[in-house]
């Protein structure tokens, strides 16, 4: 539940900023909660970049 809230409070951001953010490495399974969390806000798109152990998600304008 922390970890959605977090990506709530990054997908906010992104939208007010207009600037993508680029989150800490982090787990499939956790990378999967922020995926899967934002997938219905709109104005946000969600990617996962890097090769692990180092991946991360990067959360973006949907327009980026």
């Amino acid at each position: 539940a922390a970890l959605g809230r977090f990506a709530e409070q990054m997908a906010d951001e992104v939208k007010t900023s207009g600037v993508a953010r680029v989150l800490e490495p982090m787990s499939s399974a956790d990378r999967k909660i922020i995926h899967d969390t934002l997938a219905t806000v709109e104005g946000i798109a969600t990617r996962s970049e890097g090769d692990d152990p180092y991946r991360r998600v990067v959360i973006a304008p949907a327009n980026d």
